[in-house]
């Protein structure tokens, strides 16, 4: 396999839809303009997007990849690509488990009353709707954290 990242157009917006669908994500807030592809030949195998949200927080989000490409480091040449193109503090909501994951990119766990607006309140969402699937499903309910990524002093 020979991936490469690009950024997404237009006209992968129905792909990054399917995607989302596919892998049962959030599929609330997926524009294509804000989204980094994986594409081997063709075919798009990951999607990840860092959301600008109205008061200049960036948040990593939507983090995507094919169950054929797993395992081969798409997912972090996504991340890598995405903080890459940000100075500013990042930020992101994940479970509470992947925390040791993610701190090798910087992250680190902040309270949510220090996470900007946006960010608090797709923290909310996502418990709250997370919590009722989980709970419809009669599965354990995962702890969502939310996390930081603060860019290196220079």
């Amino acid at each position: 396999m020979t991936v490469t990242i690009r950024p997404a157009t237009e006209q992968d917006q129905r792909t990054i839809r399917a995607m989302a669908h596919k892998e049962r994500v959030n599929p609330t807030h997926l524009n294509w303009s804000n989204f980094l592809l994986a594409v081997d030949g063709d075919t798009v195998v990951g999607a990840a997007q860092m959301r600008r949200h109205s008061d200049g927080s960036r948040e990593l989000g939507t983090l995507m990849v094919r169950e054929g490409a797993r395992g081969k480091a798409v997912a972090t040449r996504l991340i890598d690509a995405l903080l890459a193109r940000e100075a500013g503090p990042v930020f992101m909501i994940t479970g509470e488990a992947y925390a040791e994951h993610y701190a090798r990119f910087g992250f680190r766990r902040r309270e949510p009353a220090a996470a900007p607006g946006p960010v608090r309140r797709n923290y909310r969402m996502g418990a709250l709707g997370g919590g009722l699937i989980s709970f419809f499903l009669g599965r354990p309910r995962r702890r969502l954290a939310i996390f930081e990524r603060r860019p290196a002093a220079a």
